[in-house]
């Protein structure tokens, strides 16, 4: 099979543009030192990238090229759904050895390709360059949202409501898992959670046309660490409801055989690229129809408080407990791979 030492850089970069639709609004495409794109009047930018690196955020017969290139696209995408915003171009780079397979490259451009094209979004640049350890690929997404209505981490207000989108917690639940017994004997629930997340692009589009969010963050790192920059962001406290957010999670029997508390494990490190949104409480309903109409799961988990209340859960008993004493985020420089 041929590698990228066999064929060189430049027929790798040619197989590669070769590959890539055009996509809209794109006045200069791949293969110029840059690409010039067109953006909608009366559209302000936003920009996001994330890198993938192997051993830290995936590790050998856990996912395919294909699937890969698609996660990675799914986490810009998500952050660009925390935006309320659109996408429309991303850039791909890549570092990888010299014996990496031009096959498995080309599958992996094909997944992110894939799963950018079904929210609007094309490929228009990027970067190819050799490394002798870990490889990685990274991607810079760029989209479109109408100017002055982005969301932003700041504006919750006291009294919003804490809702979540799909299952948060699964994707940390399945690394947990597959440490232990190999991703393939991981419950296919949380193993899609995982493999294949769901960017919610058009929710968010929809919800943000119903004019209910007061405040919106990507959900990559984890419940209790992504709710304290949120919080931290709008100079709010928080109470969850323990119960709601094991109930969101869903996490079947993962807890007993991690042997942790299924509130721990909800809540802890875990890159589920879902969407925790602060919603104004006379626009709850109208959110939940959103959901329902885009079949989004959507769950209430809390409310936001005033900042001297701080961060705490909620016990069905109601007892209180401070979130920083049930679970942390995911830290790059700590820990092992997600």
């Amino acid at each position: 099979m041929s590698t990228l030492r066999a064929i060189g850089e430049f027929e790798a970069i040619r197989r590669l543009i070769g590959a890539r639709e055009r996509g809209a609004r794109v006045r200069v495409g791949p293969g110029d030192d840059a690409a010039i794109l067109v953006p909608r009047a009366g559209r302000e930018l936003a920009v996001t990238t994330d890198a993938f690196v192997e051993d830290r955020h995936w590790r050998a017969g856990w996912i395919t090229p294909a699937a890969l290139g698609a996660r990675l696209a799914a986490a810009n995408l998500s952050d660009l759904a925390a935006m309320a915003a659109r996408p429309a171009w991303a850039l791909l780079s890549y570092g990888l050895r010299p014996s990496h397979r031009i096959a498995a490259l080309l599958a992996l451009q094909r997944g992110a390709a894939g799963t950018l094209a079904a929210s609007g979004a094309a490929i228009v640049g990027g970067n190819l360059t050799a490394v002798r350890g870990a490889e990685w690929v990274s991607l810079t997404l760029i989209g479109e949202v109408r100017r002055g209505r982005a969301w932003a981490r700041a504006g919750a207000r006291a009294g919003d409501a804490l809702a979540v989108t799909g299952h948060p917690g699964r994707a940390g639940a399945a690394v947990r898992l597959a440490r232990r017994r190999g991703m393939a004997r991981v419950p296919a629930p949380l193993r899609r959670a995982w493999r294949a997340p769901r960017p919610r692009i058009a929710f968010a589009a929809a919800l943000a046309d119903a004019r209910a969010v007061h405040a919106a963050i990507d959900l990559s790192d984890g419940l209790a660490g992504d709710l304290a920059r949120l919080c931290a962001a709008s100079g709010i406290g928080a109470e969850l409801d323990a119960a709601a957010c094991v109930r969101a999670a869903a996490l079947g029997a993962a807890p007993a055989t991690l042997r942790m508390d299924p509130l721990a494990l909800a809540l802890g490190a875990s890159d589920d690229y879902e969407l925790l949104l602060a919603i104004a409480p006379a626009r709850l309903a109208a959110a939940r129809a959103v959901a329902a109409r885009q079949r989004v799961p959507l769950t209430v988990i809390g409310r936001v408080s005033g900042p001297r209340e701080g961060l705490v859960v909620r016990a069905p008993d109601g007892r209180r407990r401070a979130l920083a004493s049930l679970a942390a985020g995911f830290d790059h420089f700590g820990g092992p791979a997600r």
